[in-house]
Formats: C-alpha cells, structure tokens, sequence
C-alpha cells in the first residue's frame, strides 16, 4: 500500500473538520492500483489570532475533542534498546570508514531489524519515504557524515519504533492516519522525525506562538504555513483548562493598544520589549552629547523599528580636558550624574578578571559550534536568570553578536578561539547594577547611562573594562568618559572608530569627581539649559 496525500486548503469547511473525520470521509478519498489518495492536514500555524489567553483556550479546546490526536512534543520516549543502540553505532562507525550508498544504508538497518512496520502491507511505503527522508538529509550532511546524525537516528529509530505499531493498533492507516500535533520549539532530530512523518502521509500541525519557523533553518520548506495575526512567546501548553480569563474590558483595551500605537510612530511604556536591539553611534559635538544625554531615544536621530529589530542611536563618547567655562563644565557632569538611570565609576577595574576556563561553558552552549541563546540562557553561570525572557534573549544574542564582532582587539598570539573564550567569560561577570539598569531600560525612552570619570590617582582602565563598555553600548547604554588629564583609556584595546573624543580646552590632573560636582554655581544661579540656539552660537564662534 502506497500512500499520497493532497495537503488540505481551507474553503468552505476547515482544517478543524477535516482532520476529525476518516480519511475515507474526507474531499479526495481514491484508491486505485494500491496507491491510496486522500486529502491530509498540514499546517503550521506561526504567532496568535488575538491574545494568548484566546490561544490557550483554542488549544485546550482543540486537543479536548474526540480527534484522537498524538502531542508528540509531550513526553516523547527518552529511552532506547541497548542492543538497537549499539547496531546504529556500529552501522555508522563502519559508514565512516568505508562509506556505503543510501540504498545499502537503508538494508543494513532493515536488516538489524532497526526499522518497523516491516512485516506489514506498509513496508515498502515506510521504505520509500526512508529513502526520501535520508536523501534531504544528505543534502544537509553531504555523504550522511555528520556527529550530528547519530543523535538524530537513535531518535529516529527510538520514536518510530514505538509510535507506528502504536498507532497502527487503534487503526489501519487507510482508515485513520495518524493525527499528530507538535508545540512549541523543537530540537534537530525533533523537526527531522516530524519531517518524516510529514513525507509518510501522516496529519500533522505545527504551533508556534512565537511566529519561529522550526523548519526553515533545515531547508524543509513544503509544509503549507500559515502566519497568524500577532506574535506571542511560548506559554505552556494548556494540558489542562486555562485559570486565567481575560475580560471583554481588557480585550478591547488590547485592540485599542494595537490599533492605536502598532505600525505608528506612537510610543507607549514597553512597546518594543520583546524586540531584537542593534544601535547606532551617534556622532554629535560637545555640547549636544549632554543635551542628548538626557533626550528619549525615540527622539534621537536614527531610532528606528524594521522587521521586528529596534535601531537604538546612542552615545559613545570620551571628554578629554575641561573646559574654560568651568561652571557650564560641572554643571553638565552634575546634572548627568544625577540622572536617575546612571551608573558612575571612578575607580578601575569595572571588572574582575575571568579566572575560570570557559570552554565547557562554551561548549553546552552551543550548537553546531556556534553560540545559542537559549543554550546561553541555560547555563549555571548565566548572571541574567531573574529577568524577562525577552531581556534575556536580547542580552543573549547580542552578547553572540560581541563575541563574533572586532570591536576588542586580541591579544598578540591570542587564537580567535581563546579570544572568545576570554569575551565570554567577562560578558558573564557582568556587575548586577549594570543588568538592573538593563532591565529598567523602556528602549524607546530613556536610556542607561555609565558615566565614567577618570582621576588620575584611581588606576588605569584594563581591557576588561574595555569589554563591559562596549557590551553595554551594544545593549542601548550610553557610555560617557570623562578624562580632565586627556590620559588614554579604553582606546587601547578598541577598534579606533568606534569612541567619539572631545577635546577641551585645559588639561587638569588633580581634578576629581566631588571636586567637580562640589563646584560652585556662583556665575549662573539659575541653573539654565543650554538651548539649541546658544550651542550653534558656540559652534559658530569657535569655526571663526
């Protein structure tokens, strides 16, 4: 018996209905020759219709019908038969050494009894979808040569072993196929098992609140997708019926919000909180580093929303010297100082040194060799555990994005390796006011700020300094040096274009932070604000 399914298209029934009645029911149902046409259901459904409580009161409707449905992502077998295990490993070593053809791939699994349904009239058809499942997986994995694929066919025979003669127990696959429902992330040999299923005929629907395609970083893209509404984060699956209800008063108030800020340039607390960050640095002159200082980043040149990543213009910048007008000098270093989302330093290192080896950090963190947020995320040593999930994957990724970028230079004969090594552990002592800060940071609003002061007689800034700066740049910090006796800082260990300097007029190296903000306001009592037309008088006196 051959199966070949025609993936079902809403019209004037559902996928809902269709997928609860018999194949024999459904619109395409034709059997000539021992090949089976009937119409399949499979879909993956990316983000949410309305609001997560709608979503768990669908889902928990759904799985709750007589539908007979498969959660295959709940509770999925862990162990596998020693002797089945041994046999893969065997089949796979000796494919290494002396590589064989998928077709003898395939004999030497049927023939250590690694495969099922193969004393059934479906034996052929299992067969045949095998040899199209391994032959995209090739295309993956040229010659099936990979670490990877041993994860990936121990899972596959463990699964396949024990869900087919299963389902084949309630019901001949011509009569009922198996209806099977996934949720949620999934691991490679997870989307390559669901993949197969998919090539064998089986219903299948996929969820994913968060609008993630699970199957497109593979390659697989033939499963009919359907992009929902909204995009949500992964709650947990509603097992049972959802305690919380959402009220009518607060669903319109939802629909309000989202027809009344969404794709505008209105602003309302925590609208970009579940956005991707990139920033920008902004070039400005002396005087509009300290007006901006203080500005929300929506208003800042370069603040923009594309694609679901939020473009942050920030400050990165170093004062050397003071300036004449010593009053307009300290009470511009007062005044940001005294800002309510600022860290000030005067003393160095900002940071300890990493003492501990970080290549098995490093390692369980990954995947494939590259970094992975939420393996990030997972690890004992992750400093970020209490925030928002959405923080924390923003934090995550753009400490991958640090790590892979040139903005600190390596040591001479520091590896590439060791070099990431070194980032990574210093990005994990990161200092918890810095990551209390980042959590109270709305991006289209005010900003963080980390003020450093340079005295000349608190000790010099070390490379590791140089690496929590511009992590905390990356992150939507504004990072401001002030430095009275113009000493170099940071600016040996980073990519030259990157900190914008200012040079003032005097050089002082006995000036320090209280000496500065305990100066008095004597000249100007009235504590003005430097407006735009008096900074381009500035400009213009200087230019002459």
């Amino acid at each position: 018996m051959r199966f070949k399914p025609h993936d079902f298209v809403d019209n004037i029934k559902t996928w809902e209905e269709i997928i609860s009645t018999k194949l024999h029911t459904r619109p395409i149902y034709l059997e000539t020759n021992g090949e089976l046409q009937y119409s399949r259901v499979a879909k993956q459904l990316l983000g949410i219709d309305d609001s997560e409580y709608d979503m768990q009161e669908y889902l928990y409707t759904l799985t709750n019908k007589e539908i007979g449905w498969t959660l295959l992502f709940h509770n999925m077998p862990k162990v596998i038969d020693p002797q089945m295990r041994t046999e893969i490993v065997n089949i796979l070593q000796m494919h290494r050494e002396n590589p064989i053809s998928i077709n003898r791939f395939m004999a030497f699994f049927a023939g250590k009894q690694l495969l099922p349904l193969m004393n059934t009239p479906y034996r052929n058809h299992f067969v045949n979808t095998l040899q199209s499942w391994l032959e995209l997986i090739q295309i993956r994995y040229p010659g099936l040569v990979s670490n990877q694929l041993q994860r990936i066919f121990l899972d596959f025979v463990k699964w396949s072993n024990h869900f087919f003669p299963l389902w084949l127990e309630q019901a001949p696959f011509e009569s009922s196929m198996p209806r099977v429902l996934w949720y949620g992330p999934a691991k490679e040999s997870e989307i390559y098992f669901l993949y197969f299923l998919y090539l064998f005929g089986c219903d299948l629907v996929v969820f994913e609140p968060d609008g993630e395609n699970i199957f497109e970083p593979f390659g697989l893209t033939d499963i009919p997708t359907e992009v929902l509404a909204n995009k949500g984060t992964i709650f947990d699956f509603p097992f049972d019926k959802p305690m919380r209800v959402q009220t009518v008063t607060s669903r319109a108030s939802e629909q309000v919000s989202e027809h009344l800020y969404n794709n505008s340039a209105l602003n309302y607390p925590w609208k970009y909180a579940e956005h991707e960050t990139r920033t920008r640095i902004l070039n400005t002159t002396y005087d509009e580093l300290f007006i901006l200082s203080d500005a929300h980043l929506y208003l800042r040149d370069g603040f923009e929303e594309e694609n679901g990543v939020i473009y942050l213009p920030v400050l990165f910048a170093k004062v050397e010297g003071l300036s004449l007008d010593q009053v307009d000098y300290a009470r511009k270093i007062r005044k940001l100082h005294e800002q309510e989302m600022t860290y000030t330093a005067t003393s160095f290192p900002l940071l300890p040194l990493q003492k501990s080896n970080m290549q098995f950090h490093m390692r369980d963190a990954s995947t494939d060799g590259q970094l992975d947020a939420e393996k990030i995320m997972q690890l004992s040593i992750w400093p970020c555990k209490n925030m928002p999930l959405g923080a924390q994957r923003n934090m995550a990724n753009t400490m991958i994005r640090f790590i892979e970028s040139d903005y600190v230079q390596p040591l001479p004969q520091q590896s590439k390796v060791e070099h990431a090594q070194y980032l990574f552990g210093q990005l994990m002592l990161i200092p918890e006011e810095i990551i209390r800060l980042y959590q109270q940071f709305d991006y289209s609003y005010l900003n963080p700020t980390i003020l450093i002061f340079k005295e000349e007689a608190s000790g010099q800034m070390q490379r590791q300094d140089a690496v929590l700066l511009l992590f905390a740049s990356m992150l939507g910090f504004d990072v401001i040096i002030c430095s009275p006796g113009g000493s170099r800082s940071i600016e040996h260990f980073i990519t030259g274009h990157l900190l914008n300097t200012h040079r003032l007029e005097k050089i002082s190296f006995d000036e320090t932070l209280a000496k500065t903000l305990n100066a008095p306001l004597a000249k100007d009592t009235s504590d003005r604000k430097l407006d735009l037309k008096t900074m381009f008088r500035r400009i213009s006196k200087k230019l002459k």
